[in-house]
């Protein structure tokens, strides 16, 4: 007997041409066999995104919000589309629908939007009709009716969504065979995971793993959607993300996440005042720059440093506030940050003494330390990147 139903969802590397759209629609007709109801989320083509962007650049060198939401929707719009004529062309019932039609309701700042509620009267009418859904992901609607995209990874966020609202499984496939105790593109030895608790792969996600986007594992831990992450021919076995109690061995250290293009913020202060640094603090966040790590020492008589991470990208928007409130700063670039994740951090004394033990003898210069109850985090220049993940590979078996 065939189950219910499942939403899939393909990303852009795996829809990037006519051919390989053909090629996820016969894994989904095959799927069929398994779910009685399928539900497709599908990202834009190939690069489509970045030379949208790069196309708006030539217009505007800073464009409107609103109207790039516009623009950046359209990458999905036309994947939708051809899968949907694939599947009919192969003898399958298809219909294709955007973020709007299929229900998301959207708020918040313009290509940043966050999911509020997803009404899926009508992809459930589709799917009773006995249709393959097909929904552009990454994209909504908000209350002022204007298209909204949900930032990078938006798609994954999309997949879950629906999964949550019609209480199906989500498999998200993607072009690596599942999770890894390394990213295998900077360790080519790294091995792969069966299974994941919620709690690591949303640590792993938030602390640079670039499989699954961290929104996307926080909607399904809160709505406990089962997550199944593969290879887009799922070929091979891929990882099952579950409650922790399902996982029956666990390892104590589970992954090395990092993550590079950060950039580390010096401020120097007159004064440790908390309104000072709240009041920074808040206008940041007002301007979408996500903090990380934070820090804040006593350096000399009335003198207070504080430094925080942030990501690259957010360089010149961070300039124009520290600038705006008269502050002394600078930066340190060409860093990243590496991350031990598992349940060793709380059960097993002496695993942080031990990696800056290891920090130590490799001469490793630390710029910030961070922690939670799951991972301890080191900022660290770029070029000791590959020597310390060797030996904290070696030294916690990964």
């Amino acid at each position: 007997m065939r189950k219910k139903g499942v939403v899939m969802k393909y990303g852009g590397s795996s829809v990037a041409t006519a051919e390989k759209i053909n090629e996820v629609a016969d894994r989904i007709i095959k799927k069929r066999e398994q779910y009685k109801n399928i539900v497709t989320v599908v990202s834009a083509m190939g690069k489509k995104t970045n030379e949208l962007l790069a196309l708006s650049s030539e217009i505007s060198l800073n464009p409107n919000r609103r109207e790039m939401d516009v623009l950046l929707a359209t990458g999905e719009q036309v994947t939708i589309a051809l899968l949907s004529m694939a599947l009919n062309e192969k003898g399958h019932k298809a219909i294709s629908l955007t973020g709007w039609q299929a229900g998301f309701r959207t708020f918040g700042h313009h290509m940043r939007s966050k999911v509020q509620s997803v009404e899926s009267e009508l992809i459930e009418r589709y799917l009773d009709e006995g249709y393959i859904v097909v929904v552009a992901g990454f994209q909504g609607v908000n209350s002022a009716r204007d298209i909204t995209t949900l930032g990078r990874g938006g798609s994954d966020t999309s997949a879950v969504a629906i999964a949550a609202s019609l209480e199906y499984p989500c498999e998200i496939y993607t072009d690596v065979e599942g999770i890894y105790t390394v990213d295998p593109r900077v360790y080519k030895n790294a091995k792969k995971l069966d299974y994941l608790s919620y709690e690591e792969t949303l640590e792993m996600a938030s602390l640079g793993a670039k499989v699954i986007e961290p929104r996307s594992v926080e909607l399904a831990w809160k709505y406990n959607v089962p997550l199944y992450i593969a290879l887009n021919t799922n070929e091979v076995k891929g990882t099952y993300i579950v409650k922790e109690g399902k996982i029956m061995e666990k390892k104590n250290i589970t992954n090395l996440s990092i993550m590079d293009n950060i950039l580390l913020v010096n401020i120097e202060l007159s004064t440790n005042s908390p309104e000072e640094i709240n009041d920074l603090f808040v206008r940041l966040g007002n301007e979408n720059v996500i903090i990380d790590i934070i820090s804040q020492n006593k350096f000399a008589r009335d003198k207070y440093l504080v430094s925080f991470t942030t990501t690259s990208d957010n360089k010149e928007i961070v300039s124009s506030v520290l600038k705006e409130k008269g502050l002394n700063f600078n930066y340190i670039e060409n860093v990243s940050k590496v991350s031990i994740i598992g349940n060793a951090m709380r059960t097993q004394a002496g695993v942080a003494s031990r990696a800056f033990e290891i920090l130590a003898q490799n001469n490793v210069e630390l710029h910030q330390v961070s922690t939670s109850e799951i991972s301890i985090s080191y900022v660290i220049d770029d070029e000791n990147v590959k020597k310390v993940v060797e030996v904290f590979v070696e030294e916690f078996n990964l």
